[in-house]
């Protein structure tokens, strides 16, 4: 099953079912700016959404569910703790814009040149 096939709607209601406040997402991506290294940790404060055909909806839940502006904010960036990652070694940046694109695909080097002179900071 590729991952654009799973019911990500009915997993997140679950999870709001049981009293979930937060999901935080963790996904291998690539970088648009060279500060960026492999393994490096990126703590995105925007997104912004490149898919179509409808596979990423504005809202997890529905017309009247949470909008993916709000669980993506930078509020939401700000709690989260770098701390532990950065104890054992890992490099970490806080803030910029995580781009979504629908796949599997990769991106051509014109559509990179593009996200990065919109100010993208990793694609994934």
């Amino acid at each position: 099953m590729l991952p654009s096939e799973l019911n990500f709607r009915a997993n997140i209601y679950g999870m709001k079912v049981l009293g979930v406040e937060r999901i935080l997402s963790a996904s291998a991506v690539g970088s648009l700016k060279m500060e960026y290294k492999p393994l490096d940790i990126v703590v995105p404060d925007q997104f912004f959404d490149r898919t179509r055909g409808g596979s990423a909806p504005s809202s997890a839940t529905g017309s009247s569910g949470t909008s993916r502006s709000r669980t993506r904010s930078a509020t939401t960036s700000r709690r989260l703790r770098p701390d532990a990652a950065q104890k054992v070694g890992a490099t970490v940046h806080r803030g910029g814009t995580y781009v979504n694109m629908e796949g599997p695909q990769f991106s051509t080097l014109a559509e990179s040149k593009l996200y990065r002179s919109w100010g993208m900071d990793v694609i994934g």
